[in-house]
């Protein structure tokens, strides 16, 4: 049985699952640290292990643009603390930990593979970005949310003002979601994004994409937020396509 992680805010294992029919995407050069990083994952979790045999081959999938830019970051920028969103087996944020040589946070609804984070000095909180505060205090330089916007059960406008206030004001957010225009709109909760509900502790969870969102929908709610994109691009995706983001909080 696959296993289908929710995210509200804090998955980050999100493993999209792909479009019936859908046709497979040309391979891309992985970066070669994030190779040695999904092995040594692979080798906690063992040849038959979810990881190893179902997720690894897709995770880069959904942020392929984001290693090469972070690397650029990190040659112009220094940074001391990374926060991961939803990090799930936190492949990314120790990809990010070794180039910024930052010290890594990550939260999440599940801690997957502690063994990982321990060898990396994860500090984990157990949470839900959408219900909880961010557990530590400062600001962060990089904040990572990869393939967990579309899984927020309430309006999202005050979390990603709340994730703007953790960023300093020279810091960098790296965000990547599906793109509507080809994963299709998602209405069996919400016949518009304006009907998400506010936070609110007592209603049901929902475990699936609650909301899909388009490329004039998403600019529009990241500029509300308060941020600017310094870079948009596309990765492959399972199927179908995904945006990926380099933000900055706006000036002025």
């Amino acid at each position: 049985m696959k296993l289908h992680w929710l995210a509200t805010g804090l998955l980050a294992l999100a493993l999209d699952p792909p479009p019936a029919g859908a046709a497979p995407r040309p391979k891309r050069q992985i970066d070669p640290s994030l190779v040695a990083l999904q092995s040594e994952l692979a080798s906690l979790d063992g040849p038959e292990g979810y990881y190893t045999r179902t997720y690894r081959p897709s995770e880069t999938l959904y942020w392929s643009n984001l290693p090469g830019w972070m690397r650029e970051a990190a040659q112009r920028h220094r940074a001391a603390r990374v926060l991961d969103i939803g990090c799930g087996y936190g492949t990314l944020l120790a990809f990010a930990t070794e180039i910024f040589h930052a010290q890594p946070f990550c939260i999440d609804v599940v801690h997957y593979i502690p063994q990982f984070g321990e060898r990396y000095g994860f500090q984990f909180a157990q949470g839900n970005i959408q219900l909880d505060p961010i557990p530590w205090a400062g600001g962060f330089d990089v904040i990572l949310m990869t393939e967990v916007l579309e899984h927020f059960n309430f309006e999202p406008l005050p979390t990603l003002k709340k994730i703007h206030d953790a960023l300093k004001p020279d810091g960098v957010f790296y965000l990547t979601t599906p793109d509507a225009d080809e994963w299709g709109r998602q209405t069996k909760y919400y016949s518009q994004l304006r009907d998400l509900p506010p936070a609110d502790r007592t209603r049901p969870f929902i475990d699936d994409h609650v909301w899909v969102y388009s490329k004039k929908e998403l600019l529009q709610l990241l500029k509300d937020a308060g941020f600017r994109v310094e870079r948009f691009a596309y990765s492959p995706g399972v199927g179908h396509r995904h945006f990926n983001l380099e933000l900055r909080r706006e000036t002025g």
